[in-house]
């Protein structure tokens, strides 16, 4: 642990890169009753990960319909809404059978709002910064029903949507695909249009361009730092270990810290090693991530993030290619103040089970 201690205190700032923090949504378009149900927490549609489902029910509408706050993937409450423009006649929520979906696809794209006109849906709220948008905009009765789905802002085209589901989830079949970057106070909106017979709307996800986040957060909340609040580590990327694509996050650190992310196979429980005035919410074998550009500096967001390489996790005796059913665990450590004085805290933990 005092080894640990020593390379945090004399590491250098190296750039580290600061993110917002920037939920994951997931709303599913359709009635709760009457249709297919909502999907399941553990399903990710074309996302891949899993998470909660907002419902949004076209029939109770004004000409505004406005959500009550959504609640991101984890199912925690967020400050963003959902706002319908109530343009265009609106045949309500409605359930179409449709061949080879079944389970939670039949729950997100049998059951949509069928819209006879161009309309906009508009998410306020969000923190600024970059996300991707998937937009579920496949009519369930007809193959050859197309619904055009813009976003304003995003470089990527109109699309036109529509076609047969028992190929599975396709970009310009089943949704949309876009990113964008948006201010903080400015709306994320979405942009539907007849392009033959009714629009159709399905559902939503929207995430940061890193992904949506996964995970198991354990033994937390951390202990608060001079930030005055717990820093969080967290996940986004996939937990598929073939696709390389995995990105660790802390937030809520001091502004300005030096810090890096760690790693074990095991969690444990340390109060306050090496004279840190937080807690080691790891056990065993731990591998540091203090490479070359590793050790990150959080800025002035107070947040570093640190794409990972799962062919390279690091441990005390070398490195470990992660495989489908291995379970990891991370932490962050990193400088704090007490008192005035330097000193050093660590992040709760998240578990990782690999596919």
């Amino acid at each position: 642990m005092n080894r640990l201690l020593h390379s945090l205190a004399i590491a250098i700032a190296s750039g580290g890169v600061a993110l917002a923090q920037q939920p994951s949504i997931y709303v599913d378009i359709g009635s709760v009753s009457g249709g297919a149900g909502t999907p399941a927490t553990t399903f990710g549609a074309a996302a891949s990960v899993g998470g909660f489902w907002n419902n949004l029910n076209l029939d109770n509408f004004g000409p505004v319909l406005v959500s009550p706050p959504l609640s991101d993937i984890g199912g925690s409450a967020t400050a963003v809404t959902l706002t319908w423009d109530g343009l265009g006649f609106v045949q309500g929520s409605v359930f179409r059978d449709q061949l080879c979906s079944t389970g939670d696809d039949q729950a997100l794209m049998d059951d949509c709002g069928f819209i006879g006109g161009p309309s906009q849906f508009r998410f306020d709220g969000l923190p600024g910064g970059t996300y991707t948008v998937l937009t579920y905009a496949m009519a369930p009765e007809a193959s050859s029903f197309l619904t055009n789905v813009a976003v304003p802002g995003s470089a990527d085209p109109a699309q036109d949507v529509g076609g047969d589901f028992c190929s599975g989830y396709l970009a310009g079949i089943t949704h949309a695909e876009h990113t964008v970057t948006v201010g903080a106070g400015q709306a994320l909106v979405i942009d539907i249009a007849v392009t033959s017979w009714w629009d159709s709307l399905n559902g939503i996800q929207l995430f940061p361009v890193t992904g949506p986040s996964f995970g198991t957060s354990f033994c937390g909340p951390a202990v608060t730092n001079s930030s005055g609040a717990p820093a969080v580590i967290s996940v986004t990327g996939t937990p598929v270990a073939s696709l390389n694509d995995f990105t660790l996050v802390c937030s809520s650190m001091p502004a300005n810290s030096l810090g890096f992310f760690l790693v074990s196979q095991s969690q444990g429980f340390v109060a306050n090693p090496g004279g840190s005035q937080g807690n080691l919410c790891l056990g065993g074998a731990i591998g540091r991530y203090v490479g070359t550009g590793q050790i990150l500096n959080s800025g002035a967001s107070g947040e570093i993030m640190l794409p990972a390489d799962l062919t390279m996790i690091p441990s005390p005796t070398g490195f470990i290619a992660a495989a489908p059913g291995d379970v990891f665990n991370f932490s962050t450590w990193f400088r704090d103040s007490s008192m005035g004085s330097a000193a050093s805290n660590f992040s709760q933990g998240v578990e990782v089970t690999f596919q």
